[in-house]
């Protein structure tokens, strides 16, 4: 009975907080609609996009209470495309940015279907600033990230401006990945670097 209850508690406890955060984000910048459990804030001025049977957040895992899901397409032209059956477990971060200028194409960052991504990720495609301490506005770098289908990342990874990793691929557990790598291969490290192929 006690189990039942318990339950019962976390699903409308789910329902209650995925509906005050939903209030709170911009629904103008949202398409599709995802299976939502936990605290979800999606800002800009962008695009994001949820392809079928997306779910953010996870029960039970590690901060599904006090954990957000923060999605930023932060200027115009900024996107964050997560495709059909990608989960993302609780307290990650998202960010995509993009030139203002009218002649630039349209930057952000794209996720594959089926992907399986743990708790704490982290994904940019962009340093924000400049290098230069003289410059910290100006000359700000933008490039697509693309992670490919049945991608499994594991906990606290982040993932940073220009990768693209290849399909079946598999991110051990505390990753800072910094540059491509092909399908099918176990990445790990600071800064990621092959494990090994998979032989599929």
């Amino acid at each position: 009975m006690r189990k039942k209850v318990k339950k019962i508690y976390n699903y409308l406890f789910s329902i209650i907080r995925a509906f005050y955060w939903k209030f709170l984000s911009n629904h103008k910048i949202v398409q599709g609609k995802p299976n939502i459990t936990c605290k979800v804030l999606c800002l800009g001025r962008g695009k994001i996009y949820f392809e079928d049977n997306v779910q953010l957040g996870y029960f039970p895992s590690p901060f599904f209470y006090n954990g957000t899901i923060y999605l930023e397409a932060r200027s115009d032209k900024a996107f964050v495309k997560i495709g059909k059956g990608t989960v993302i477990n609780n307290n990650a971060c998202i960010v995509a940015d993009c030139y203002e200028n009218e002649k630039t194409s349209k930057s952000g960052i794209l996720i594959g279907n089926n992907c399986l991504i743990g708790v704490n990720f982290k994904c940019f495609n962009s340093d924000f600033h400049s290098l230069n301490p003289n410059d910290r506005g100006e000359n700000i770098k933008y490039d697509d990230v693309v992670i490919g289908d049945n991608v499994f990342i594991g906990n606290d990874v982040t993932i940073l401006k220009g990768v693209v990793i290849g399909n079946g691929c598999t991110i051990g557990a505390g990753s800072v990945v910094t540059k491509s790598f092909p399908e099918n291969c176990v990445i790990g490290g600071n800064p990621a670097k092959i494990i090994k192929r998979l032989e599929i």
